[in-house]
């Protein structure tokens, strides 16, 4: 991907380079700046020590001279060759590199002029010792002043401004080139850099780009940055769930076509049988049968919905309240009430005083208890008493249903709550999804289905929770 795709798309490429070429940017113009700032300054100082270091040496050249020598008024008009030292005036392309043209002027505190540059003819007198500027034939001078450690002698040294502002900004360009072009090979490198560093991200994208529909299977992180690893953690997981519930999906689909084509199979065949009799009694019988069949098919689509509606895909947040656990059971007890009525058979209700409410999803919580109830009622012989409520003990509560059928044979206690199965000894019809159902909505609230035979006859079914 060029430069320009990164920029413009609206990737990670992007963002990465956008967030760290900006503030690198800001960062490199402020150094830029401050560094030609400083290069000036700098320059500046420079030269100001150059002025100073000229005055000190014709201080010690005064000193030399006067020890061999007698020094003179100049005369008046500045002609006076023996006082006036002869400078050589170089044009700019002759000198060397920072080489400045020097002017100064020597006198004695009492005010006559000994020595003087020819350039320096007029320059005017400071008193002030420090820095001054003055302008002398058109061109501005930047002056020094000094006066001889003995304060016999007065000596002014100067270079022309405009050359000393030449040098300034030719030090300064000199610092701040090399910045302005490493600026885009920092640039180079770190687009270079980001580039290797999200690469694994375009393998694992072209990895899972070139996959089947049904390739399920965990990506790979090898040679996977740290970061990312988490990522694609979370993504095997995810692709775990999607493979588990497309096979219970798939196993739920082939059980439910089989468990609904028996019933249908035998509706079809009692409807045929019924319309081709002529007998009224034998006519009556097959409706019946039909009837129970569509009983049957409706029973299992019902469980088929409810037991859909609890997979993790279809199930929102539960609604947890306060029920109150009697109230509940009162409601299962109406849902039921015409299977118990037919089989004469009483529910009674026993809420314990220590749990008389309950925190969860009233309407799954009752969709339990009715499955539990309806099947204690049908594996429970006719006039017999079932007994729902709630207990606490220890560290753990929960809610019961006991009846006094067979029970469930104890090689099928293990297995009893997967779908679509049923007891090998079950005589009664059902779907072998209500305890499925039951097992779910209790693993929801983070409980546990605890079936159990009774050693006087009967089945225990608790839905268990433990205080933690």
């Amino acid at each position: 991907m060029s430069w320009r795709e990164a920029l413009s798309s609206g990737s990670l490429r992007r963002r990465l380079l956008t967030s760290i070429f900006v503030p690198l940017l800001i960062v490199w113009l402020a150094l830029v700046l401050i560094a030609y700032d400083k290069g000036k300054h700098e320059a500046e100082e420079l030269l100001d020590g150059q002025l100073s270091l000229s005055a000190r040496l014709l201080e010690a050249q005064i000193f030399h001279e006067e020890t061999n020598h007698t020094f003179g008024q100049l005369a008046e008009d500045g002609t006076d060759q023996k006082k006036t030292a002869l400078i050589e005036k170089l044009d700019i392309e002759d000198r060397l590199p920072y080489e400045q043209e020097l002017a100064f002027k020597i006198s004695k505190e009492s005010g006559p002029v000994i020595l003087m540059s020819a350039n320096a003819l007029s320059m005017d007198h400071f008193a002030e010792p420090g820095f001054h500027l003055q302008e002398i034939d058109g061109t501005i001078w930047r002056i020094y002043v000094k006066k001889s450690l003995d304060k016999r002698f007065h000596l002014q040294v100067a270079h022309p401004l405009s050359s000393r502002e030449l040098i300034g900004l030719d030090v300064a360009e000199r610092i701040a080139i090399p910045l302005f072009f490493a600026f885009p090979i920092l640039m180079l490198i770190m687009y270079v850099s980001v580039t290797r560093s999200i690469r694994p991200l375009d393998r694992v994208a072209e990895s899972l780009s070139t996959r089947s529909v049904d390739n399920l299977s965990p990506v790979s992180d090898y040679k996977i940055p740290l970061e990312l690893r988490s990522i694609i953690h979370a993504f095997n997981r995810l692709l775990l769930r999607v493979s588990e519930s497309i096979k219970n999906e798939r196993r739920f689909t082939s059980n439910a076509a089989h468990e609904l084509r028996t019933p249908l199979a035998g509706t079809k065949l009692h409807a045929q049988l019924a319309c081709a009799t002529s007998d009224p009694v034998q006519k009556e019988q097959f409706m019946s049968q039909v009837l129970e069949g569509l009983d049957r098919s409706q029973r299992l689509i019902e469980q088929m919905l409810k037991l859909a509606r609890l997979d993790p895909e279809n199930l929102g947040q539960l609604k947890l309240d306060n029920i109150d656990i009697k109230t509940l059971l009162l409601e299962v007890q109406d849902t039921e009430a015409e299977t118990l009525k037919r089989k004469n058979q009483n529910l009674v209700l026993d809420v314990s005083s220590s749990l008389s409410t309950i925190r969860a999803d009233e309407e799954l919580l009752n969709v339990a208890l009715t499955n539990l109830v309806g099947n204690a009622a049908r594996y429970s012989p006719m006039g017999t008493t079932i007994f729902a409520g709630s207990w606490a003990k220890d560290e753990q509560y929960g809610l019961y249903v006991q009846d006094y059928g067979p029970g469930i044979n104890p090689e099928d206690l293990p297995t009893i709550t997967q779908r679509f199965r049923r007891g090998t000894d079950v005589r009664e019809e059902g779907t072998g999804l209500g305890l499925a159902i039951v097992e779910r909505i209790a693993s929801l609230h983070h409980a546990e289905l605890i079936l159990r035979n009774i050693p006087t006859g009967g089945l225990r079914a608790e839905i268990v929770w433990k205080l933690d």
